[in-house]
């Protein structure tokens, strides 16, 4: 599947934006102790394929520095009325280089088929993000 435009939002509209994906790249579940408490699922996209139309003042960003690491990688952000989880930042993804990651629901125009074709389940509990976690009922 080539890169196609979606948009998206949170809840209430005051986060706004559009990024280019290719889904067929795969979109991921995590089972980090964050990412597990929200039930994460969230596609990648390159800064430069990423774009905030509105909202960027509405939203509130939390930084947290997972075991076995020295700095913070990773900076959630959330809009301050409707506290749904908007697109993160990342500092070191695969190859060492900056990403977003967009959470799957706010995207508009797609359809469970398209999301879940291939859709890949991380080991962050065990900061293994090249495998799959033996147990994924709960992810």
């Amino acid at each position: 599947m080539p890169m196609k435009k979606y948009t998206g939002s949170c809840h209430c509209g005051a986060v706004r934006f559009e990024a280019d994906l290719d889904l067929s790249q795969g979109t991921m579940r995590c089972n980090c102790s964050l990412c597990a408490k929200v039930r994460s699922w969230f596609a990648i996209a390159a800064p430069e394929d990423f774009r905030l139309l509105d909202g960027d003042d509405a939203q509130q960003v939390y930084e947290w520095i997972p075991p076995n690491r020295d700095a913070v990688n990773l900076h959630f952000r959330f809009c301050k009325t409707c506290g749904v989880r908007t697109p993160g930042f990342g500092d070191h993804g695969p190859g060492g280089k900056n990403f977003v990651f967009v959470p799957v629901a706010l995207l508009e125009d797609t359809d469970a088929d398209e999301l879940a074709a291939s859709l890949r389940y991380l080991d962050g509990k065990h900061d293994r993000f090249d495998r799959q976690p033996d147990d994924i009922r709960l992810m």
